[in-house]
């Protein structure tokens, strides 16, 4: 039977109410690390992250911990680069390591059948590395070529000169090395880095998918028996950074080649976790968080400034901060920037309309909804609420917090963190 559609009518919608996350089971290795396992069995695939505790924050030489990244591997002891690849493609598995501000991760993903021989590898990368000089100079010079290309592009060095000023470019936050400096990277500096920070380093794992017993068993067989250092686990993190670094808080770097300017503008906020994260998201969200947002509707289709421009809110370990992201046409940078801050003071001083107020957070719990849309994204979101301090049920009353906040939460947030010293970055 053929069935005739109105298109011209919106199908009904309904409001998005409170739901229960899956919370992991938690497990203990011999060698006391702890075990997440999230057990949806939706398909027999398993995805794992093993975070091991260190990265930027324990290195003597800046670079060592991105770089011991990339060549984790790329080698070990009887088997090259290419054998590894080989081997794990016989299995349909992947696994890759990167690295971050306080951090190494390896990632991995594999049918559940093929788990064992997936975790034999990875103790491989942690006690069998090779550092070969052949695949350190193809690595060195492949990330030489990339920084080129990034320290050409406007927004790079915007961004970099963000955190150098907002930070300092002594802190470990704010610091960054060149395509200069990396070309005179010494090999020897991963192989101390790895040996003094990756292995005997204390490390968490999170698991996800098809997971029973023998799954967990496995992880202990392979890495329950590492030896764990607790001088390792004891990483001094920086203090709260509430005040700019820099005196100079209007900075234009000009780029005679550029066709555009990179702006980024922003604020020391607070760390997590924090009572004002709702009101706060809310407010950026209405600011600039998405494409109907308030700096969306006056830089990009009012007055035809940028393709984009963004607000967020960046949290790291120990610190956070505010920040507008946008790439505006060049000669017209200080309208640009004159907008935004009209835009911050009519915030701050007139009250949000119901309308606005429930179409901004009817999309910010509709994305949420939506991105819970796999057992990655379930492994990846427990793994955040683990690293930021906050409790795996934060998410199973989230829709009624972020429902609950009003016209006056979005004004008071304004006010409290985003009328005081803005730290303003211009490159083009």
């Amino acid at each position: 039977m053929k069935i005739n559609l109105d298109r011209t009518i919106a199908p009904d919608s309904y409001p998005v109410e409170d739901f229960v996350l899956l919370k992991p089971e938690i497990f203990s290795t011999r060698n006391q690390c702890k075990v997440f396992s999230l057990k949806n069995a939706s398909q027999p695939i398993l995805h794992f992250s093993i975070v091991i505790k260190g990265g930027k924050l324990v290195e003597e030489k800046q670079g060592a911990a991105a770089l011991t990244s990339k060549m984790m591997g790329e080698g070990v002891k009887g088997m090259t680069s290419a054998q590894i690849h080989e081997y794990l493609d016989s299995f349909g598995a992947i696994i890759s390591v990167s690295n971050d501000i306080d951090s190494f991760t390896i990632t991995g993903h594999c049918l559940n059948r093929y788990f064992e021989p997936v975790m034999e590898m990875v103790k491989r990368y942690l006690t069998e590395p090779t550092f070969s000089e052949k695949e350190f100079q193809h690595i060195l010079q492949v990330m030489i070529q990339q920084k080129i290309l990034s320290e050409e592009k406007t927004s790079f060095l915007a961004t970099k000169l963000f955190r150098e000023k907002f930070y300092g470019n002594k802190h470990p936050y704010g610091s960054s090395l060149t395509s200069a400096e990396l070309s005179e990277f010494p090999l020897h500096e991963l192989e101390n880095y790895f040996n003094n920070h990756v292995i005997g380093a204390p490390f968490e794992v999170f698991i996800s998918g098809d997971v029973d017993d023998k799954h967990i068993k496995i992880i202990d067989e392979q890495l329950g028996d590492l030896n764990i250092s607790s001088e390792a686990a004891n990483l001094i993190y920086p203090d709260f950074v509430s005040k700019i670094a820099s005196d100079e808080l209007k900075i234009y770097q000009e780029k005679e080649d550029a066709v555009q300017t990179s702006l980024r503008i922003g604020c020391p906020t607070f760390k997590l976790p924090h009572d004002d994260l709702e009101a706060f998201s809310v407010m950026n969200e209405t600011l600039g968080g998405y494409f109907g947002s308030r700096l969306m509707r006056n830089i990009r289709e009012d007055k035809g400034l940028s393709y984009g421009i963004h607000s967020s809110f960046r949290n790291e370990i120990n610190q956070g901060y505010f920040l507008i992201a946008s790439d505006v046409k060049k000669d017209l940078k200080d309208l640009a920037i004159d907008e935004i801050r009209k835009e911050i003071d009519v915030l701050a001083t007139e009250v949000v309309s119901q309308e606005e107020l429930l179409t901004v957070k009817n999309y910010m719990a509709g994305s949420f909804v939506m991105s819970i849309n796999s057992n990655i994204s379930l492994l990846e979101i427990t793994k955040g609420l683990y690293k930021k301090g906050l409790p795996f049920d934060y998410y199973d009353n989230y829709v009624s917090r972020i429902q609950s906040i009003t016209e006056q939460d979005i004004m008071a947030m304004v006010n409290k963190y985003l009328k005081g010293d803005l730290l303003e970055i211009a490159v083009g």
